[in-house]
Protein backbone atom coordinates (compact mmCIF):
# COMPACT_ATOMS: atom_id res chain seq x y z
CA UNK A 1 0.00 0.00 0.00
CA UNK A 2 1.34 3.41 -0.98
CA UNK A 3 0.12 6.73 0.38
CA UNK A 4 0.99 9.62 -1.91
CA UNK A 5 1.17 13.27 -0.83
CA UNK A 6 -1.34 14.66 -3.33
CA UNK A 7 -2.36 18.29 -3.36
CA UNK A 8 -5.06 20.11 -5.27
CA UNK A 9 -3.15 23.41 -5.30
CA UNK A 10 -2.90 26.51 -3.14
CA UNK A 11 -6.59 26.56 -2.14
CA UNK A 12 -6.53 26.29 1.67
CA UNK A 13 -9.74 24.30 1.93
CA UNK A 14 -8.59 21.70 -0.58
CA UNK A 15 -5.18 21.58 1.07
CA UNK A 16 -6.71 20.99 4.48
CA UNK A 17 -8.94 18.28 3.08
CA UNK A 18 -6.03 16.51 1.43
CA UNK A 19 -4.00 16.79 4.62
CA UNK A 20 -6.85 15.13 6.48
CA UNK A 21 -7.18 12.35 3.88
CA UNK A 22 -3.45 11.59 4.11
CA UNK A 23 -3.56 11.60 7.91
CA UNK A 24 -6.52 9.22 7.90
CA UNK A 25 -4.82 6.93 5.40
CA UNK A 26 -1.61 6.76 7.42
CA UNK A 27 -3.41 6.04 10.66
CA UNK A 28 -5.53 3.31 9.07
CA UNK A 29 -3.13 1.60 6.63
CA UNK A 30 0.30 2.23 8.20
CA UNK A 31 -0.42 2.42 11.93
CA UNK A 32 -3.24 -0.17 11.86
CA UNK A 33 -5.72 1.89 13.89
CA UNK A 34 -9.36 0.89 13.56
CA UNK A 35 -11.89 3.27 12.10
CA UNK A 36 -13.42 3.72 15.56
CA UNK A 37 -10.02 4.58 17.07
CA UNK A 38 -9.37 7.09 14.31
CA UNK A 39 -12.80 8.66 14.79
CA UNK A 40 -12.17 9.12 18.51
CA UNK A 41 -8.65 10.44 17.99
CA UNK A 42 -9.63 13.00 15.33
CA UNK A 43 -13.07 13.83 16.79
CA UNK A 44 -14.91 12.59 13.71
CA UNK A 45 -17.84 10.24 13.31
CA UNK A 46 -16.98 6.67 12.33
CA UNK A 47 -19.20 7.05 9.25
CA UNK A 48 -17.20 10.10 8.12
CA UNK A 49 -13.90 8.24 8.63
CA UNK A 50 -15.20 5.39 6.49
CA UNK A 51 -16.36 7.80 3.76
CA UNK A 52 -13.08 9.75 3.73
CA UNK A 53 -11.01 6.55 3.52
CA UNK A 54 -13.07 5.56 0.48
CA UNK A 55 -12.39 8.96 -1.08
CA UNK A 56 -8.66 8.61 -0.39
CA UNK A 57 -8.65 5.40 -2.43
CA UNK A 58 -10.85 6.67 -5.25
CA UNK A 59 -8.74 9.83 -5.63
CA UNK A 60 -5.47 7.93 -5.79
CA UNK A 61 -4.06 9.08 -2.46
CA UNK A 62 -4.09 5.44 -1.38
CA UNK A 63 -3.06 2.78 -3.88
CA UNK A 64 -3.39 -0.84 -2.89
CA UNK A 65 -1.77 -3.62 -4.91
CA UNK A 66 -2.24 -7.33 -4.35
CA UNK A 67 0.59 -9.53 -5.62
CA UNK A 68 -0.34 -13.23 -5.66
CA UNK A 69 2.50 -15.49 -4.50
CA UNK A 70 2.10 -19.14 -5.43
CA UNK A 71 5.52 -20.28 -4.26
CA UNK A 72 8.98 -19.00 -3.48
CA UNK A 73 11.72 -21.47 -4.31
CA UNK A 74 14.92 -19.50 -3.82
CA UNK A 75 16.41 -22.27 -1.66
CA UNK A 76 15.77 -24.86 -4.35
CA UNK A 77 17.26 -22.59 -7.00
CA UNK A 78 20.35 -21.90 -4.91
CA UNK A 79 20.67 -25.61 -4.11
CA UNK A 80 20.56 -26.62 -7.77
CA UNK A 81 23.07 -23.94 -8.70
CA UNK A 82 25.49 -25.07 -6.00
CA UNK A 83 25.07 -28.83 -6.39
CA UNK A 84 25.18 -28.96 -10.19
CA UNK A 85 27.37 -25.95 -10.96
CA UNK A 86 24.63 -24.08 -12.78
CA UNK A 87 24.88 -20.44 -13.71
CA UNK A 88 21.25 -20.11 -12.70
CA UNK A 89 18.22 -22.25 -11.86
CA UNK A 90 14.65 -21.07 -12.34
CA UNK A 91 12.15 -23.14 -10.36
CA UNK A 92 8.42 -22.69 -10.90
CA UNK A 93 5.54 -24.20 -9.00
CA UNK A 94 3.68 -27.06 -10.65
CA UNK A 95 0.09 -27.76 -9.72
CA UNK A 96 0.11 -31.29 -11.19
CA UNK A 97 3.52 -32.93 -11.35
CA UNK A 98 2.34 -36.10 -13.10
CA UNK A 99 0.21 -34.26 -15.67
CA UNK A 100 2.58 -33.50 -18.52
CA UNK A 101 0.35 -30.93 -20.23
CA UNK A 102 0.18 -28.93 -16.99
CA UNK A 103 3.90 -29.10 -16.28
CA UNK A 104 4.98 -28.01 -19.77
CA UNK A 105 2.62 -25.02 -19.58
CA UNK A 106 3.97 -23.93 -16.19
CA UNK A 107 7.62 -24.56 -17.03
CA UNK A 108 7.17 -22.85 -20.40
CA UNK A 109 5.78 -19.77 -18.67
CA UNK A 110 8.79 -19.78 -16.35
CA UNK A 111 11.13 -19.96 -19.32
CA UNK A 112 9.30 -17.03 -20.93
CA UNK A 113 9.86 -14.92 -17.83
CA UNK A 114 13.52 -15.87 -17.79
CA UNK A 115 14.00 -15.02 -21.47
CA UNK A 116 12.36 -11.62 -20.97
CA UNK A 117 14.77 -10.91 -18.13
CA UNK A 118 17.97 -11.79 -19.97
CA UNK A 119 17.37 -11.02 -23.65
CA UNK A 120 19.34 -8.10 -25.04
CA UNK A 121 19.65 -6.31 -28.34
CA UNK A 122 21.95 -8.05 -30.85
CA UNK A 123 21.45 -11.46 -29.19
CA UNK A 124 21.69 -14.53 -31.41
CA UNK A 125 19.31 -17.17 -30.06
CA UNK A 126 19.27 -20.78 -31.23
CA UNK A 127 16.15 -22.79 -30.38
CA UNK A 128 15.34 -26.49 -30.67
CA UNK A 129 11.81 -27.83 -30.28
CA UNK A 130 9.39 -29.43 -27.83
CA UNK A 131 6.22 -28.81 -25.84
CA UNK A 132 7.92 -26.75 -23.11
CA UNK A 133 9.47 -24.42 -25.69
CA UNK A 134 6.15 -24.18 -27.49
CA UNK A 135 4.53 -23.04 -24.25
CA UNK A 136 7.41 -20.61 -23.66
CA UNK A 137 6.74 -18.95 -27.02
CA UNK A 138 2.98 -18.90 -26.41
CA UNK A 139 3.51 -17.25 -23.01
CA UNK A 140 5.80 -14.66 -24.60
CA UNK A 141 3.18 -13.82 -27.22
CA UNK A 142 0.85 -12.65 -24.44
CA UNK A 143 3.45 -10.33 -22.87
CA UNK A 144 3.83 -6.60 -23.59
CA UNK A 145 6.16 -5.65 -26.48
CA UNK A 146 9.84 -6.26 -25.76
CA UNK A 147 12.27 -3.37 -26.23
CA UNK A 148 15.16 -5.09 -27.99
CA UNK A 149 16.63 -4.58 -31.44
CA UNK A 150 18.35 -6.71 -34.05
CA UNK A 151 17.77 -10.06 -32.34
CA UNK A 152 18.34 -13.10 -34.51
CA UNK A 153 16.50 -16.38 -33.83
CA UNK A 154 18.02 -19.46 -35.43
CA UNK A 155 16.52 -22.91 -35.85
CA UNK A 156 18.99 -25.38 -34.36
CA UNK A 157 17.31 -28.62 -35.43
CA UNK A 158 15.49 -29.67 -38.57
CA UNK A 159 11.74 -30.10 -38.50
CA UNK A 160 9.62 -33.01 -37.34
CA UNK A 161 6.10 -33.66 -38.62
CA UNK A 162 3.77 -30.98 -40.01
CA UNK A 163 5.64 -27.66 -40.52
CA UNK A 164 2.41 -25.82 -39.63
CA UNK A 165 2.29 -27.48 -36.20
CA UNK A 166 3.03 -24.96 -33.44
CA UNK A 167 5.56 -27.35 -31.89
CA UNK A 168 7.50 -27.69 -35.14
CA UNK A 169 10.99 -26.21 -34.85
CA UNK A 170 10.50 -23.92 -37.86
CA UNK A 171 7.24 -22.54 -36.50
CA UNK A 172 8.74 -21.98 -33.03
CA UNK A 173 11.63 -20.10 -34.63
CA UNK A 174 9.31 -17.85 -36.64
CA UNK A 175 7.03 -17.12 -33.69
CA UNK A 176 9.87 -16.36 -31.28
CA UNK A 177 11.47 -14.03 -33.81
CA UNK A 178 8.14 -12.23 -34.25
CA UNK A 179 7.72 -11.75 -30.50
CA UNK A 180 11.25 -10.35 -30.21
CA UNK A 181 10.83 -8.20 -33.35
CA UNK A 182 13.85 -10.05 -34.70
CA UNK A 183 14.88 -11.99 -37.77
CA UNK A 184 14.22 -15.72 -38.14
CA UNK A 185 16.66 -18.11 -39.79
CA UNK A 186 14.84 -21.28 -40.80
CA UNK A 187 16.58 -24.61 -41.34
CA UNK A 188 15.10 -26.00 -44.59
CA UNK A 189 15.55 -29.66 -43.70
CA UNK A 190 14.00 -32.50 -41.69
CA UNK A 191 15.21 -33.31 -38.21
CA UNK A 192 16.83 -36.48 -39.48
CA UNK A 193 17.61 -37.72 -42.96
CA UNK A 194 16.98 -41.28 -44.14
CA UNK A 195 20.71 -42.01 -44.32
CA UNK A 196 24.14 -40.49 -43.73
CA UNK A 197 24.45 -39.80 -47.46
CA UNK A 198 21.11 -37.96 -47.46
CA UNK A 199 22.21 -35.94 -44.41
CA UNK A 200 25.45 -35.02 -46.19
CA UNK A 201 23.43 -33.84 -49.18
CA UNK A 202 21.46 -31.48 -46.95
CA UNK A 203 24.68 -30.26 -45.36
CA UNK A 204 26.04 -29.45 -48.81
CA UNK A 205 23.03 -27.25 -49.49
CA UNK A 206 24.13 -23.62 -49.17
CA UNK A 207 21.09 -22.40 -47.21
CA UNK A 208 21.16 -25.32 -44.77
CA UNK A 209 24.89 -24.91 -44.22
CA UNK A 210 24.47 -21.16 -43.69
CA UNK A 211 21.75 -21.54 -41.04
CA UNK A 212 23.72 -24.22 -39.18
CA UNK A 213 26.80 -22.01 -39.18
CA UNK A 214 24.74 -19.17 -37.70
CA UNK A 215 23.45 -21.58 -35.06
CA UNK A 216 27.02 -22.46 -34.10
CA UNK A 217 27.77 -18.77 -33.45
CA UNK A 218 24.70 -18.13 -31.26
CA UNK A 219 25.31 -16.70 -27.80
CA UNK A 220 22.03 -18.04 -26.34
CA UNK A 221 20.46 -21.49 -26.73
CA UNK A 222 17.02 -22.59 -25.54
CA UNK A 223 16.86 -26.38 -25.59
CA UNK A 224 14.14 -28.86 -24.80
CA UNK A 225 15.24 -32.03 -22.99
CA UNK A 226 13.54 -35.19 -24.24
CA UNK A 227 13.02 -38.61 -22.68
CA UNK A 228 12.96 -41.93 -24.57
CA UNK A 229 9.34 -43.04 -24.32
CA UNK A 230 7.05 -45.04 -26.64
CA UNK A 231 4.43 -42.26 -26.52
CA UNK A 232 6.86 -39.52 -27.57
CA UNK A 233 6.21 -37.57 -30.79
CA UNK A 234 9.54 -38.86 -32.07
CA UNK A 235 8.17 -42.42 -32.04
CA UNK A 236 4.66 -41.50 -33.16
CA UNK A 237 6.06 -39.64 -36.15
CA UNK A 238 7.91 -42.82 -37.04
CA UNK A 239 10.33 -41.60 -39.71
CA UNK A 240 13.33 -40.83 -37.52
CA UNK A 241 13.61 -43.70 -35.08
CA UNK A 242 11.53 -46.78 -34.32
CA UNK A 243 10.66 -48.09 -30.88
CA UNK A 244 12.95 -51.15 -31.28
CA UNK A 245 15.83 -48.81 -32.16
CA UNK A 246 15.04 -46.59 -29.20
CA UNK A 247 14.71 -49.62 -26.91
CA UNK A 248 18.23 -50.61 -27.87
CA UNK A 249 19.48 -47.15 -26.93
CA UNK A 250 17.69 -47.44 -23.57
CA UNK A 251 19.37 -50.81 -22.97
CA UNK A 252 22.68 -49.06 -23.60
CA UNK A 253 21.84 -46.51 -20.92
CA UNK A 254 19.99 -43.72 -22.75
CA UNK A 255 17.94 -41.56 -20.39
CA UNK A 256 17.36 -38.43 -22.49
CA UNK A 257 18.09 -36.52 -25.65
CA UNK A 258 18.84 -33.02 -26.77
CA UNK A 259 18.41 -32.24 -30.46
CA UNK A 260 17.77 -36.00 -31.02
CA UNK A 261 21.24 -36.88 -29.67
CA UNK A 262 20.83 -39.41 -26.84
CA UNK A 263 22.84 -39.31 -23.64
CA UNK A 264 23.24 -41.51 -20.57
CA UNK A 265 22.68 -40.80 -16.88
CA UNK A 266 25.95 -38.87 -16.69
CA UNK A 267 25.24 -36.81 -19.80
CA UNK A 268 27.60 -38.74 -22.05
CA UNK A 269 26.66 -39.24 -25.70
CA UNK A 270 25.42 -42.72 -26.61
CA UNK A 271 26.66 -42.91 -30.18
CA UNK A 272 24.44 -44.58 -32.76
CA UNK A 273 23.62 -44.53 -36.45
CA UNK A 274 21.00 -41.92 -35.62
CA UNK A 275 23.69 -39.31 -34.87
CA UNK A 276 24.93 -39.53 -38.45
CA UNK A 277 21.44 -38.71 -39.76
CA UNK A 278 20.56 -35.74 -37.52
CA UNK A 279 20.37 -32.36 -39.23
CA UNK A 280 21.09 -29.91 -36.45
CA UNK A 281 23.59 -29.02 -33.77
CA UNK A 282 25.46 -31.84 -32.03
CA UNK A 283 25.76 -32.05 -28.24
CA UNK A 284 29.32 -30.72 -28.44
CA UNK A 285 28.21 -27.79 -30.59
CA UNK A 286 25.38 -26.98 -28.17
CA UNK A 287 27.82 -27.06 -25.26
CA UNK A 288 30.03 -24.54 -27.08
CA UNK A 289 27.22 -21.96 -26.86
CA UNK A 290 28.09 -19.56 -24.06
CA UNK A 291 24.63 -19.64 -22.43
CA UNK A 292 22.57 -22.85 -22.78
CA UNK A 293 19.12 -22.91 -21.17
CA UNK A 294 17.49 -26.30 -20.64
CA UNK A 295 13.71 -26.17 -20.34
CA UNK A 296 11.98 -29.30 -19.00
CA UNK A 297 10.03 -30.71 -16.08
CA UNK A 298 7.66 -33.42 -14.94
CA UNK A 299 7.99 -36.97 -13.70
CA UNK A 300 8.76 -38.44 -17.14
CA UNK A 301 11.73 -36.09 -17.62
CA UNK A 302 13.46 -36.43 -14.25
CA UNK A 303 16.25 -38.85 -15.31
CA UNK A 304 16.80 -36.95 -18.55
CA UNK A 305 17.16 -33.63 -16.71
CA UNK A 306 19.50 -35.17 -14.17
CA UNK A 307 21.69 -36.61 -16.94
CA UNK A 308 21.83 -33.23 -18.68
CA UNK A 309 22.90 -31.56 -15.42
CA UNK A 310 25.55 -34.14 -14.59
CA UNK A 311 26.92 -33.93 -18.12
CA UNK A 312 27.10 -30.11 -17.97
CA UNK A 313 24.95 -29.93 -21.09
CA UNK A 314 23.15 -26.81 -19.83
CA UNK A 315 24.22 -23.68 -17.97
CA UNK A 316 20.72 -22.74 -16.84
CA UNK A 317 17.79 -24.98 -15.93
CA UNK A 318 14.13 -24.00 -15.94
CA UNK A 319 12.07 -26.70 -14.22
CA UNK A 320 9.28 -27.38 -11.74
CA UNK A 321 9.62 -27.45 -7.95
CA UNK A 322 8.99 -31.19 -7.54
CA UNK A 323 11.70 -32.09 -10.05
CA UNK A 324 14.02 -29.63 -8.31
CA UNK A 325 13.38 -31.31 -4.95
CA UNK A 326 14.09 -34.75 -6.42
CA UNK A 327 17.28 -33.55 -8.09
CA UNK A 328 18.53 -32.24 -4.76
CA UNK A 329 17.51 -35.36 -2.87
CA UNK A 330 19.44 -37.47 -5.36
CA UNK A 331 22.49 -35.27 -4.97
CA UNK A 332 22.13 -35.38 -1.18
CA UNK A 333 22.27 -39.18 -1.25
CA UNK A 334 25.50 -39.01 -3.22
CA UNK A 335 27.19 -36.34 -1.11
CA UNK A 336 25.52 -36.63 2.30
CA UNK A 337 24.70 -32.93 2.25
CA UNK A 338 21.74 -31.35 4.02
CA UNK A 339 18.55 -31.39 1.98
CA UNK A 340 17.18 -28.01 1.01
CA UNK A 341 13.44 -27.42 1.20
CA UNK A 342 11.30 -24.98 -0.74
CA UNK A 343 9.61 -22.03 0.89
CA UNK A 344 5.93 -22.21 0.14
Amino acid sequence: MAVSNCSNGPNMEASDRNRLLIKLARLYYEEDLTQSEIAERLRLSRQKVQRLLGEARSEGIVKIGIQPITGIFSDLEEGLEECYGLREAVVVETTSYNQESTVVREVGAGAAGYLLRIVQSEDRIVISWGASLQNMVEALSMKPPIDVQNVKVIQGLGGLGDPNNHMHASELTRRLAKVLHGEAFILPAPGAAASRAARDAFYNDQQTASVLQRARTANLAFMGIGAPRPESLLIREGRIVTWPELSELIQRGAVGDMNFHYFDGRGGLIASDLDARIIGLSLDEIKQTSHVVGVAGGSAKYKAIQGALLGKLVDVLVTDHVTAQQLLKSKDKQTGSIKLEAKA
